[in-house]
């Protein structure tokens, strides 16, 4: 909440999170979490994500991009926020490898 008063004084924005003054006001509490405090639901998770899938109830963009080359325009171009979702480079001619039995 640093700067929290400053932003609302001079109007202007920063590289803050925003105008918190209302999380003091509201008495809010402010807590963040990962997916690694969650780990033990992790196969529930799957489950049902997967049939979210399978039914629609969930649709992710993917972008293939073809060829190593493209690869660095690629990443140029997922960091500059052309693309959203996953995106893929499809190495040309390369074969699914398998694990050794």
């Amino acid at each position: 909440m640093c700067g929290a008063l400053n932003r609302q004084r001079t109007g202007r924005p920063d590289d803050g999170p925003g105008d918190l003054l209302g999380v003091a006001g509201k008495r809010l509490t402010i807590g963040g979490f990962t997916l690694f405090d969650h780990l033990d639901r992790a196969a529930e998770f799957g489950e049902q994500f997967r049939g979210w899938l399978r039914e629609g109830s969930i649709v992710y963009d993917e972008t293939v991009v073809e060829g190593l080359a493209s690869a660095p325009q690629a990443l140029l171009d997922l960091v500059g926020g052309r693309y959203t979702g996953r995106t893929v480079v499809r190495l040309v001619g390369a074969r699914a490898s398998t694990p050794a039995a």
